[in-house]
């Protein structure tokens, strides 16, 4: 008996007409009693006997409808989830990103995703996208610089150069290019390299050059530097996509040459499948790429 059969056998057992048994299958009454007829000479024994208009089982076909008591079990809870699944597909894709990637990065990738003009809904966070998915409060995130972590599973989807920011009246800003070890020699305006990926990389570039990394003043995201760096000065390090938000508003960026770029990352749960939206989602993140 293939699962066909097996679900016109046991609605004919539940419901005990050939009639009911069209209508809840959603077929004609005439194909009830010739499918179950078929399936009869293929199992070489009687299902049912007529009675008026009811059918009554044999003993065969008790033994048997005991037997698939699993199977009609399994399918019922099936259908019971169904709603509750089709539900969870149609929630919005939950997006954690770090505000430079919001404001820089992200638009130009959910045109391409279908949100032009929200005909798609979206959650994003502008958080800490690492914490948002270990809390299960979004799907995906998104961040430059992001560390190998045995419990996500990352995607490099572009990645973004690092620059300086200064104000127009710092003597740095008469340079075309900058290098490391000019920079070092001003105070500057960056992140905590203990808590900050991008600080961290930022650190590294500083010491493989045998440079000391010490910000005179540490801020936690890229808007803060900037505006750290317009209120009071200095140099400060950001990616491109930040800089060129501020460009009009006193600013002006130079080219570290020695600083290597960052990469962008899409990253979720290691091993924990993804619903189709949100697969569909990060394929156009990695087509972007």
């Amino acid at each position: 008996m293939n699962l066909r059969e097996m679900e016109l056998f046991g609605t004919l057992m539940r419901v005990g007409t050939t009639t009911e048994t069209a209508r809840l299958l959603g077929i004609s009454q005439p194909g009830v009693s010739a499918q179950l007829k078929r399936l009869e000479a293929n199992l070489g024994i009687s299902l049912f006997h007529r009675t008026g208009n009811r059918l009554e089982p044999t003993r065969e076909a008790n033994e048997i409808f005991a037997l698939s008591a699993p199977i009609f079990s399994t399918h019922a809870q099936i259908r019971a989830r169904l709603p509750t699944l089709r539900s969870q597909a149609s929630r919005p894709v939950a997006i954690s990103a770090t505000p430079a990637l919001v404001e820089g990065f992200l638009g130009p990738i959910l045109i391409r995703a279908g949100y032009q003009n929200w005909k798609k809904r979206l959650i994003l966070r502008v958080n800490s996208p690492e914490e948002d998915l270990r809390k299960g409060t979004a799907d995906i995130g998104l961040q430059m610089a992001f560390p190998p972590k045995a419990e996500f599973q990352a995607h490099t989807i572009g990645q973004s150069t690092l620059v300086a920011v200064l104000r127009t009246d710092h003597p740095l800003a008469r340079e075309d290019d900058l290098f490391c070890d000019t920079i070092a020699a001003h105070p500057m305006v960056c992140y905590n390299a203990d808590w900050s990926p991008m600080g961290a990389t930022i650190r590294a570039a500083f010491e493989a050059q045998g440079l000391v990394y010490d910000p005179a003043c540490v801020v936690p995201f890229c808007a803060n530097v900037c505006d750290m760096v317009r209120a009071c000065g200095g140099v400060g390090i950001v990616d491109a996509m930040t800089a060129r938000e501020y460009a009009m508003q006193g600013l002006v960026s130079r080219r570290i040459v020695d600083m290597p770029p960052v990469a962008i990352l899409a990253f979720h749960r290691r091993n924990e499948p993804l619903s189709a939206p949100v697969q569909d989602f990060l394929s156009q993140l990695i087509g972007a790429a």
